[in-house]
Formats: structure tokens, sequence, C-alpha cells
């Protein structure tokens, strides 16, 4: 993620102009607080955290769709269970 100068505030600052800082997030800004010049974490627009999710859920997909074409692509005729699959490539096939 790419991150404007401009958004990069320290701890205090942050402290000092709370009302600025979400303004800035209802506009849409990421800021990133810092610690003794020291990245200490982001506040983010909920938008941002929407878009994450949904990321994670498509990457999850992707997962199972390399799955299954593994499944597919190496069949001998002897399959093996799916959850043996999944646990061999270290996806959860559990739904959250």
């Amino acid at each position: 993620m790419l991150v404007d100068t401009r958004d990069i505030r320290s701890a205090s600052r942050i402290a000092r102009n709370f009302g600025q800082v979400t303004e800035d997030l209802e506009s849409g800004r990421t800021i990133v607080i810092m610690r003794n010049n020291t990245p200490l974490g982001v506040l983010a627009p909920v938008s941002l955290l929407e878009r994450l999710d949904e990321i994670e859920e498509r990457e999850e997909d992707v997962r199972l769709l390399a799955a299954a074409l593994v499944r597919s692509a190496t069949s001998t005729g002897d399959l093996i269970a799916l959850d043996d699959l999944a646990a061999e490539l270290g996806v959860s096939l559990d739904e959250d």
C-alpha cells in the first residue's frame, strides 16, 4: 500500500488533532501512526477493512480451486480424500 507522507503522523499529533483525523478517515485517507519514529499502527476507513475481507475470501476460493485442479490433474484413478489433499496443501475447508 502506498502511503502519502502527509498521512504519517505521530501518536501525540493524532491525540491533539483527533477531529482532523476523523475527517481524513471520512474522506478515505489511511493514517499511519508513528511513535519514536517507528510505525505503530494504522487508522483506516471501514471501507478498507471491507476490501481486505473480500480479498481474503477470494484468496481462499483460489486455494480451493487450486486444490481441485491439482486433484483432477493428478488423478490416476486412485483418489485421495479431499480433506487429506487440503491438509497437504495447507488449505482449510472449514466454513468461517
